[in-house]
C-alpha cells in the first residue's frame, strides 16, 4: 500500500500546546471563498494559515509548531505546510478528487486536529479508502494518490495541518 495512518502521532504535551495556539482567539487566519480545486465558492469558505511556502518559512511559528513534526517525518525538503480551519456547513460539501502537487517522489501528510464526521477519501487502485478525522491522527500518502475531502456537519470548526514534502527515504508506506 502507499498510505499509512498513525494514531496518537504527537506526544500529548506538544499536541495540546499546538492545539491551544491554533485554536485560540489570537491566532491569525486568512479567509478564502474557494477550496483547492473546488472551483466554486463554499457557503462558509475556509481559513488558512501558511507555515511554509515559496521555499521558505512564512510564519514566526514555524519552529515552534512545524519543525518538531517535520523532524519526525524524515523530511528532506518541504514544499508546502498549511493549516486549514473549515466552518460547519448545513450541507455536506465534497471536493473533487485532486492531488496537492505534481512533484515526483513527494509525500502528503494530513494532521487531524479535530474529531468529527469529516473524511479524507483516498483513491488507491480504483478503490475509495475513507480515513476518519480523528484528533492527533496523521495520514501519510504518496502525493500522486488522488484524494478528496467530505466536509463535516457535526462540529462548528474543523482544524487540520497539511504537509507536502520530499522524504529522505523514498519508500512506500507499509
Amino acid at each position: 500500500m502507499s498510505y499509512k495512518v498513525i494514531d496518537n502521532f504527537l506526544n500529548n504535551q506538544f499536541y495540546e500546546k499546538l492545539c491551544y495556539d491554533l485554536k485560540g482567539e489570537n491566532h491569525p487566519w486568512y479567509y478564502t471563498k474557494v477550496d483547492v480545486d473546488l472551483k466554486k465558492s463554499m457557503n462558509n469558505g475556509l481559513f488558512t494559515y501558511t507555515y511554509y511556502g515559496d521555499h521558505k518559512p512564512m510564519s514566526n511559528l514555524f519552529d515552534a509548531h512545524i519543525r518538531p513534526i517535520t523532524e519526525s517525518l524524515d523530511v528532506e525538503a518541504l514544499i508546502l505546510v498549511r493549516a486549514n480551519l473549515v466552518l460547519r456547513d448545513v450541507d455536506t460539501i465534497e471536493t473533487p478528487y485532486h492531488t496537492d502537487n505534481n512533484c515526483n517522489y513527494s509525500t502528503t501528510a494530513i494532521l487531524f486536529l479535530t474529531t468529527c464526521n469529516a473524511k479524507t477519501i483516498l483513491k488507491v487502485k480504483g478503490k475509495e479508502i475513507p480515513v476518519d478525522s480523528v484528533e492527533n491522527r496523521l495520514l501519510l500518502f504518496d502525493s500522486k494518490i488522488k484524494h478528496k475531502v467530505l466536509y463535516h456537519t457535526d462540529v462548528w470548526k474543523r482544524f487540520v495541518i497539511n504537509f507536502n514534502f520530499i522524504r529522505n527515504k523514498n519508500e512506500i508506506y507499509p
